[in-house]
């Protein structure tokens, strides 16, 4: 698979940000580890696909989400909407250590997902709300212009995944994600067979961009990140759909006339999306 980042650039810098992004307890466990571990650890999350959960990759993802909001968002009031984060909790761990007036939102729709998010972060010295409801309906809850930044942490196949499983008529929003990601893999495998993802889930996807864009302020961006984990390919995810997912979709958002995509050096494209609202 394409590499999701330099090993070389982090490797050297990767103690200080465990000192930065990791709580006390998170903290112990990292210093726990001898360093030829986490140097091994680093290499094979960012060249191979996720097989591991570990303190390592908190560390950082915690970091690159902070890199890319100090970019885009230098002042420290930052209001970001997240969607369909699961229970991930790395942009607002990193926004609690970087963003003391900032204000983390995410529209998540699955409540044992959303349950675990809420446990996450509920000591988090940063104002948190997580909307239980379906994205597309965020302007109900939000105002328009209303948020500076809008994160897709590896939700993007997330959400054309919960598409097709609502087309099926498969509960996603009260199961358990992991124990209905078989099926809702089993569904990749068809429509990629059939060659018409594109046609199921362009539109009800433009759709979600669509109302993201109302409560966006202008020149505020969208920023989509995807990377792959070994069990789901193990359980079948067709490969070339799972590495090509953000290439994939960058052809369809060139159909919304009121974004723009933006590019920044570091940002594989393979992997990242910037989409900037004109």
């Amino acid at each position: 698979m394409k590499q999701l980042d330099q090993y070389e650039k982090w490797n050297p810098r990767f103690s200080d940000l465990a000192h930065k992004f990791l709580n006390d307890m998170e903290l112990k466990e990292y210093l726990s580890i001898n360093p030829e571990t986490i140097s091994s650890q680093l290499k094979d999350l960012l060249e191979k696909p996720i097989a591991n959960f570990t303190v390592v990759n908190e560390v950082y993802f915690r970091a690159r989400w902070s890199q890319i909001m100090e970019i885009l968002h230098p002042e420290n009031d930052l209001t970001l909407l997240e969607i369909a984060s699961g229970d991930a909790d790395m942009i607002v761990q990193a926004m609690a250590r970087t963003y003391e007036n900032g204000k983390y939102i995410t529209a998540n729709m699955n409540k044992l997902l959303s349950k675990s998010l809420i446990h996450k972060t509920k000591d988090l010295p940063i104002a948190v709300q997580i909307i239980e409801d379906d994205a597309i309906s965020i302007d109900q809850y939000l105002g328009i212009e209303s948020v500076d930044m809008i994160a897709f942490q590896h939700a993007v196949n997330d959400v054309l995944q919960a598409i097709l499983c609502d087309q099926e008529g498969i509960d996603t929003i009260y199961s358990d994600w992991m124990e209905t990601l078989p099926r809702m893999i089993e569904i990749l495998q068809k429509v990629t067979i059939d060659n018409n993802l594109e046609a199921r889930v362009k539109i009800p996807f433009l759709s979600l961009l669509n109302s993201m864009q109302k409560v966006l302020k202008k020149g505020g961006m969208m920023v989509m990140n995807h990377y792959m984990f070994q069990l789901d390919l193990d359980w079948g995810y067709p490969p070339y759909l799972f590495e090509f997912l953000i290439p994939i979709v960058r052809e369809w958002v060139k159909e919304i006339p009121e974004i723009k995509e933006v590019y920044y050096d570091g940002f594989d494209q393979n992997w990242w999306m910037f989409l900037e609202k004109i």
